[in-house]
């Protein structure tokens, strides 16, 4: 094999991470959201750990055949985020 095909070879096996990782984006569908549009789990755990503080916004975020919602809220002069999953529990981030 030349040295031109290895570097061809090689490029694409450097990339081909990437262009999966990236279809994993095409289906994400982001959705603004009220508090009283989500579920009643999900508006109970949005008011526990944001008591205090002023909503931001809450997006329902659809991502690989799962429902997060994401709430950006200030409290005390910071801005914060939260992730819940559709049954109200807190999690690291979108699913």
């Amino acid at each position: 094999m030349s040295g031109f095909r290895w570097l061809l070879l090689a490029i694409l096996v450097a990339s081909s991470p990437l262009a999966i990782t990236g279809c994993a984006f095409l289906d994400k569908k982001e959705t603004v959201v009220a508090i009283n549009e989500v579920p009643p789990k999900v508006r109970t755990a949005i008011e526990n750990v944001t008591a205090g503080s002023t909503i931001q916004s809450i997006e329902r975020i659809e991502q690989r055949g799962k429902v997060t919602y994401e709430v950006e809220y200030a409290k005390e002069g910071k801005k914060l985020e939260a992730y819940f999953a559709e049954d109200g529990t807190r999690v690291a981030g979108a699913q």
